[in-house]
């Protein structure tokens, strides 16, 4: 029997991104098979990382298992160029897990979005170190540094595609599940003390909340993660990131019977065919 093809396409958000786990994790205990994954930033810090082990249980633990000290230090090494952090330690932290794991490696078919500075485009990273691949889809202008493959220098996907849908349809997905992390909006609570690091995330949620609109269009489902209040700060406190997850978890919940809904109904048609 006939049983379509499942790809993920996970979004960026930056700490908004733990809630991706949650969604995984829900799919997992429902039997809701994962053929491919495309993410782009936090999608592909935790879709690549999955991709690999296929091991859900793992990864929340990689995330939930470090102290706040822990997790202050993969984001503690002060860059002069092209960016405020230079990016090595978050490689460390992706390391621990995927252990110099190459895109061949992994157990589901995996693709990570970045935009190459040299050409302005949108690249699907589908080959070499799973980490540094990661890394760029995750390098967020001016607060990370670039990061060079092959002789090219890539940023944050989230430029040019947020949550990368297109991308997955690419590897053979039948049906398309994305997760949007930035559909609803927070408004600044205290204009004061506004730092420029909670600039830089409104900035960039906005930009990619614009793109993910037209892009999830192309999606046979969305979920949407109620992850708002979700900020870097929250990433420091474990009990914060257990939330996130809890978030995603929650929004998977609400979108289960649909899924199964379209997974059926692609069985049907293609049976009639």
């Amino acid at each position: 029997m006939f049983r379509p093809k499942i790809g993920l396409a996970l979004g960026g958000g930056g700490p908004k991104g733990l809630a991706h786990i949650g969604v995984i994790k829900i799919l997992e205990e429902n039997n809701i098979p994962i053929d491919f994954i495309a993410g782009t930033s936090a999608g592909a810090m935790v879709g690549g990382m999955y991709a690999y082990t296929k091991n859900i249980s793992s990864l929340e633990q990689h995330f939930l298992g470090k102290n706040w000290i822990q997790m202050l230090s993969y984001f503690a090494d002060p860059s002069f160029k092209g960016g405020f952090i230079q990016g090595n330690s978050m490689e460390e932290f992706l390391q621990e897990h995927l252990q110099s794991a190459t895109f061949e490696k992994t157990k589901i078919p995996f693709r990570a979005t970045a935009v190459d500075l040299q050409t302005g485009k949108l690249n699907e990273l589908h080959e070499g170190l799973l980490s540094t691949a990661i890394r760029a889809s995750c390098a967020i202008p001016m607060l990370f540094r670039p990061v060079e493959i092959n002789n090219h220098l890539f940023v944050d996907g989230g430029l040019l595609s947020s949550v990368p849908v297109q991308t997955v349809k690419k590897m053979g997905a039948d049906i398309v599940i994305a997760v949007q992390l930035n559909r609803y909006y927070e408004p600044i609570q205290d204009l004061k003390t506004l730092n420029i690091l909670e600039v830089g995330e409104y900035t960039l949620n906005l930009v990619e909340r614009h793109i993910a609109e037209s892009e999830i269009t192309q999606a046979d489902l969305v979920i949407h993660p109620k992850v708002a209040r979700v900020h870097w700060n929250n990433f420091i406190q474990q009990e914060k990131r257990e939330s996130g997850i809890l978030l995603g978890e929650e929004a998977a919940n609400s979108s289960l019977a649909q899924i199964k809904m379209k997974v059926a109904e692609n069985n049907i048609s293609r049976t009639v065919r």
